[in-house]
């Protein structure tokens, strides 16, 4: 009896053991991520999605249009404007028009199927970047959301 309540005594604390690894591994992977994250602010200033995509660098409103999908997912071309508008002060739907095209060329917006026309969204290799960057480990193949 006495071997018994031992051997269940040791298989408790095998169980606790395999959890605390667990959970230190959890810890650990976060405690990376922060300080990845720490570096790029201290790196880059900010950390935003335009910090991602390095080709916009120094088009400001290409890269206000990028946070602007960022944070709609998808938008046509009035949508994009008048939010810009409201960020910015000003905005053109001719310049939001170039700069879509800009970034569809660049491979950063892609184009997808909208209730009532063209609709705007940041591609999956931007998003991929992003959540790499940030240390976020999702896959992107079972979201549907990008």
């Amino acid at each position: 009896m006495l071997d018994s309540d031992l051997a269940r005594e040791l298989q408790d604390l095998r169980k606790t053991l395999e959890d605390l690894k667990k959970s230190f591994l959890i810890v650990s992977q976060l405690a990376q991520a922060y300080l990845r994250l720490i570096n790029i602010y201290a790196e880059y200033g900010g950390i935003g999605i335009d910090v991602a995509i390095p080709e916009i660098k120094n088009d400001s409103i290409a890269r206000e249009i990028v946070k602007v999908l960022f944070d709609l997912r998808k938008a046509n071309i009035s949508q994009i404007t008048r939010e810009l508008k409201g960020r910015r002060g000003k905005a053109s739907r001719n310049t939001v028009r170039s700069k879509i095209k800009l970034l569809k060329d660049l491979g950063i917006v892609v184009e997808v199927p909208g209730e009532k026309g063209k609709v705007y969204a940041l591609s999956r290799d931007v998003i991929k970047r992003w959540l790499e960057m940030i240390g976020i480990p999702i896959t992107l193949d079972h979201n549907n959301e990008y």
